[in-house]
């Protein structure tokens, strides 16, 4: 036997003998007729500095959303996506009175969503959330679908289901998501998040991230016939972090937690005269997935 045969029969017998480091293959598992909840609680804390006063706000909303399987075919899963309850407290110097009355108008609204890949194919129940939401004023409904448009939704929601890697993973894996929102006449909101899988723990597989996030103001065009302009904005974030426990067997999410804070100024035109805001906000979620909804006892 010579030399170099040696040398590869010893390699070869030393990578028999390594210890084999387990992948784990994160990904979303559904079954017709499944139904979970989500229960998210959201707080943030904002000021607002404008014309040498601060205007501050804290909010504080939990959100509880179901989510049923209604079909799975070649084209994906069919989820009917519904708001079972919201409760929003605000405290601060700017006005909230419509607030109860919105978050009411809110519950029992229904969306029908298909997903394909993790990707967002078809979307219904947009036009019936905003009649629900404006009691079919259309005036209302104009200005509110500035503001919260179908594809800012369809975006959102598809986030929740993009978040995990394309194929399997060891711990200490890495990978990378950017998400780019539209958000109407304040322009787009650009995010990017670095995720890395930290391992199994008794309820999940763990995976934590970091991002950052900035808006960008929209095109000249960008605004359409909005009530105001953005001209310019340097908001961002650049310390966003959070962490989320994957079932692996039952193939959804058991928790989720985030946190940012969003820094800088925006100046606004309106009425052909332009307004800078100085702006910092401290937001946090923590959502977690239920069978049943903890509302009802």
């Amino acid at each position: 036997m010579g030399v170099r045969t040696y040398l590869m029969a010893i390699l070869a017998l030393v990578g028999l003998s390594l210890p084999v480091y387990s992948q784990t293959t994160l990904e979303w598992k559904f079954k017709v007729g499944e139904k979970y909840f989500v229960e998210e609680t959201q707080d943030m804390k904002q000021t607002v500095s404008v014309i040498g006063k601060d205007i501050k706000q804290t909010v504080k909303t939990t959100t509880i959303t179901s989510y049923t399987v209604k079909n799975i075919d070649g084209n994906g899963v069919t989820l009917e996506m519904k708001f079972e309850s919201i409760q929003a407290k605000s405290e601060g110097d700017m006005p909230a009175d419509g607030l109860d009355k919105l978050q009411d108008k809110m519950v029992g609204a229904t969306f029908t969503l298909t997903l394909d890949k993790g990707k967002l194919t078809r979307f219904q129940g947009f036009k019936d959330f905003v009649k629900r939401l404006t009691d079919e004023d259309e005036e209302v409904g104009k200005v509110l679908k500035m503001f919260l448009t179908e594809e800012t939704l369809k975006k959102g929601i598809e986030a929740n289901f993009t978040l995990l890697p394309t194929t399997p993973v060891k711990k200490g894996d890495t990978w990378k998501r950017e998400q780019n929102i539209p958000l109407g006449p304040l322009g787009n909101l650009k995010a990017t998040n670095d995720y890395t899988f930290q391992g199994q723990e008794q309820d999940g597989a763990v995976v934590s991230f970091k991002g950052t996030m900035a808006f960008v103001p929209p095109t000249k065009d960008g605004g359409g016939e909005a009530l105001f302009k953005v001209v310019k904005s340097n908001l961002k974030s650049d310390d966003a972090r959070g962490s989320f426990v994957f079932d692996v067997e039952k193939g959804r999410m058991v928790r989720n937690s985030t946190s940012m804070t969003v820094r800088g100024s925006m100046t606004i035109e309106v009425m052909n005269n332009e307004l800078e805001m100085e702006m910092s906000m401290e937001l946090s979620t923590k959502s977690r997935v239920l069978s049943k909804n903890p509302k009802v006892n």
